[in-house]
């Protein structure tokens, strides 16, 4: 690849990777197809993309664009190699004008990020299952739609103009702003949905429309699909503009049901979700027909609601669809192969039927729901990837789901797009016109480097298991390195949709798949298959990770990443690959018993003189190794808040040993266990009642990875915020009026997302009479991390303190006078960003744990 240095001097060095690592974390997306590029290239001006074009059509390599890696099709896979073009750095809103209805933007711009730029007057209607990370040039180029798309159409509705830079590097320019235009051939539309296979879209010009003045929504509930099908036709022929309309069959509403716990009764056979804006009273009077309509079809009820919060709620069944469907069994899976048909809507009931037919006749469950309003369906699979016997049967099932679109005059693709996986088959549908095709794109990319092997043009796929992407695992089952059967599962499990970029913390500062939860999750799958052996790179991928669980909270399947995580790190520290900094950190542990290397001795130095501890007592104070060693407040405040409330308790003081949990994080099992034996014998000496712990990792510890490692202490255990709730409630702690402050709550990832714990705290703060508690714009189970925890703070020191000066932005601008957690090393990761702040002259806020404040607070 003698092209790598030119390669490198126009985008830089460190906008190119060619390690397999990195290469294999872009090889993969929703669908079932595997494809690694030879180099990744980022790209950030469209002056870069053009050289990058020139030097690719003088070397004929392939080419292959890239937004955010959303594709249920392969679009955006290198299925040839080459140049993988990553656009999600060019992601600037260039220009808003509201007046006259339209805005420029790159192409990495994601779909909800330009909405929050345009609320609360304007939006950009089309809404797609992945909009909060749909990349605007993705969904360009495949025509992206989503629940709108009834009323307001698919994303080419909304392109006025681009920017397109061709295969050999030219730039042009088409459209314009204005809402209509005639001038020469609208090559505009010939680039949207063409999926990067004409040119490489590098600026947008959309349409945007003012928000509607109201918004209704309604839960139909109907005996049957038939008479769901005729109430909608019924609608829709009768001038009634809704905006959205949604279906989910039988077999889906018992999956849902079961995942959900919504109650939704046995004889419901089919739910409809209605949405209709526009006009108040218009709104209203519609509101009136549709209800009788529905009615007169057999309707059980409509439920109606205008509130917007109350909306979001009723319409937790049809966004919870692909999270229930990808819960079915742990370790199968959403197979995205031929999951968006398009169907006349007066068809619909027809298909449903079909389709049910089609899953009795192979015996493969197949869940069907999608915008039956426009007639785009969404009949799914959920399989084992593992299972041969059901690759082979899914094959089957495609191809009858193929003839079955054809026979009713449908489409073969409503909204996801052409691709890898409907290469095969398109001819079917297109017919003559995709040899017009094949001489459009000849004329435009005559050595065929942009985006081969989709489309079905000659060079793509002739059968859906090619570049498959879980070959491995039938042809060389044998060579499979298990993590375990429920790990192993959870790696399966994962749809590789890419929901997890938007809330991994390391991927927002790197911008690198490997540096996120779907990369490793990729890495992970690897090492399982024996493609990937422990290395120091691996290690790299692998510790670069705060196990934060936010990858969890907005990953549609739930997946457990941190435990996939944790499983990687075992096995590199098997292999001899536990970083350098860590294993420091555990020779100190089974030294010194904490992980500073700190003497025991010092654990007492910020102890209040007077304080003497019991040899018995109720309860044990656990303070942790960071309030012993890197914090002077959290100790001599939680004891005078237990003695104010008269507590009878006591503390181990020097005697206090790690809890292990750093040894747990980094994969030292062997460390980790020595400090449950440690730490057991020395509880059960003592023969305390209780432990609370200002520690959130501690409890964690204590509370979940103790009992799973044979090691339960068998008493209740506490986080101070719970205590203290414990306290308050029972009297024994009462507070002065203070002078009047703002606080914001920062909640701690290891007794947040990890445990659960979200209103404890809260409650505490409320309590103070002179506080007011502000929420972070991200809080509870969405709550962005300090960047403190996982091992990364010590591994890579930089990030970390990068991730926590973010999360202090995010209140530096709402008037907060304090932010309280309630974790020491959050504490200590928030003060080191709060003191930046304030150098940068960006704001001055305070960081205390929970206990200083409650603490400065008692009467």
């Amino acid at each position: 690849m003698d092209y790598i240095k030119d390669l490198t001097q126009i985008v830089g060095e460190k906008n190119v990777k060619t390690d397999e690592i990195e290469r294999l974390c872009y090889s993969r997306d929703l669908s079932v197809h595997e494809a690694v590029p030879d180099v990744i290239a980022f790209a950030k001006t469209t002056e870069e993309v053009s050289k990058i074009m020139s030097l690719a059509q003088l070397g004929k390599i392939p080419v292959t664009p890239r937004g955010s890696g959303t594709s249920a099709v392969g679009s955006a896979l290198a299925a040839k190699g080459g140049i993988l073009l990553d656009l999600s750095r060019m992601n600037r809103i260039l220009e808003i004008d509201k007046e006259n209805g339209y805005v420029v933007v790159e192409p990495g711009v994601i779909c909800n990020q330009l909405n929050t730029a345009i609320a609360p007057t304007h939006f950009f209607p089309p809404d797609p299952g992945s909009a909060n990370l749909a990349s605007l040039g993705g969904m360009v180029s495949t025509n992206a739609s989503g629940n709108r798309a009834l009323k307001y159409g698919t994303t080419k509705n909304y392109v006025l103009g681009l920017e397109v830079v061709l295969s050999d590097g030219r730039i042009i320019n088409t459209g314009s702003v204005l809402g209509k235009t005639s001038s020469g051939y609208d090559l505009t539309q010939l680039f949207t949905q063409a999926e990067g296979t004409l040119g490489v879209i590098t600026r947008i010009i959309l349409r945007i429309l003012p928000v509607p003045e109201y918004i209704a929504f309604a839960e139909a509930r109907f005996p049957s699909t038939l008479d769901a099908g005729k109430a909608v036709r019924e609608i829709l022929t009768s001038g009634i503009a809704l905006s959205s309309c949604e279906i989910l069959d039988k077999v889906t509403i018992d999956v849902v049901n079961k995942a959900m716990g919504l109650n939704i009764p046995d004889h419901v056979g089919c739910l409809l979700f209605i949405e209709i804006d526009g006009n108040k009273k218009a709104v209203q009077e519609n509101i009136e027909k549709i209800n009788k309509i529905c009615e007169a079809n057999n309707g059980i009820e409509n439920k109606w609601e205008d509130d917007p919060a109350k909306r979001l709620k009723m319409w937790a069944a049809r966004q919870g669809v692909v999270a229930s469907l990808s819960k079915v069994k742990r370790g199968s899976r959403m197979q995205s192969i031929m999951d968006d048909p398009g169907i006349p809507i007066t068809k619909i009931p027809e298909a449903i039927m079909e389709i049910n037919k089609i899953s009795q006749k192979h015996r493969l469950p197949i869940n069907t729901f999608g915008h039956i309003g426009d007639g785009n369906i969404h009949p799914i699979i959920i399989s084992d990837p593992r299972n041969k016997e059901q690759w082979n049967t899914i094959k089957e099932v495609a191809k009858d789901l193929i003839d079955l679109t054809i026979r009713l005059r449908g489409t073969l693709t409503a909204e996801h797009g052409t691709g890898m996986a409907k290469s095969p088959y398109i001819k079917k549908e297109l017919g003559e016109t995709l040899e017009v095709m094949k001489e459009i794109k000849k004329a435009l990319d005559p050595n065929n480097i942009l985006n081969p092997g989709k489309m079905g043009f000659d060079d793509s796929i002739k059968d859906i298991y090619e570049n498959f992407a879980f070959l491995p695992l039938m042809e060389r089952a044998g060579e499979i390195q298990t993590f375990g059967e429920a790990l192993d599962n959870e790696i399966m499990a994962c749809i590789m949709c890419g929901f997890c970029r938007a809330g991994c913390p390391t991927y927002t500062e790197t911008s690198l798949e490997s540096i996120n939860a779907r990369g490793r999750v990729i890495l992970a799958y690897h090492l399982l298959t024996g493609r990937l052996k422990p290395s120091k790179e691996l290690a790299e991928r692998f510790y670069k990770c705060t196990t934060c669980l936010n990858c969890n909270a907005v990953c549609p399947a739930g997946v457990k990443v941190p435990d996939i995580i944790q499983a990687a790190r075992l096995r590199l520290v098997e292999a001899g690959y536990l970083p350098p900094i860590h294993r420091t950190l555990m020779e100190s542990i089974e030294e010194k018993g904490n992980p500073f290397g700190e003497a025991r001795e010092k654990r007492r130095d910020i102890y209040p003189t007077e304080f003497k501890p019991k040899e018995k007592a109720t309860t044990l104070i656990f303070f942790g190794c960071v309030a012993s060693y890197q914090d002077i407040n959290v100790i001599p405040s939680t004891l005078k808040i237990m003695d104010k409330a008269k507590i009878d308790y006591t503390t181990l003081g020097t005697e206090e040993h790690c809890c292990g949990y750093i040894s747990y994080l980094v994969g030292d099992q062997k460390e980790f266990e020595k400090c449950i034996k440690n730490n057991k014998h020395q509880f059960e000496r003592m023969g305390f009642k209780e432990m609370v712990t200002t520690c959130a990792g501690c409890y964690r510890t204590f509370k979940d990875l103790y009992p799973k490692h044979d090691g339960s202490l068998g008493i209740p255990v506490y986080h101070t915020v719970e205590y203290l709730g414990k306290l308050i409630t029972d009297g024994k702690l009462i507070f002065k009026n203070g002078a009047k402050m703002k606080v914001a709550y920062h909640d701690p990832c290891d007794i947040g997302r990890h445990m659960d714990i979200y209103d404890p705290p809260r409650n505490v703060i409320r309590a103070i009479p002179s506080v007011e508690l502000i929420e972070f714009p991200q809080s509870r189970n969405l709550a962005k991390c300090c960047g403190g925890g996982g091992g990364m703070k010590a591994f890579d020191t930089d990030m970390s303190l990068e991730i926590s000066y973010k999360r202090v932005q995010q209140v530096s601008g709402i008037g907060v006078d304090l932010i309280v957690s309630a974790c020491p090393s959050c504490k200590s990761n928030l003060q080191v960003a709060a003191a930046r702040l304030r150098k940068e002259k960006k704001g001055k806020i305070k960081v205390m744990d929970i206990t200083e404040l409650v603490a400065e607070a008692l009467a």
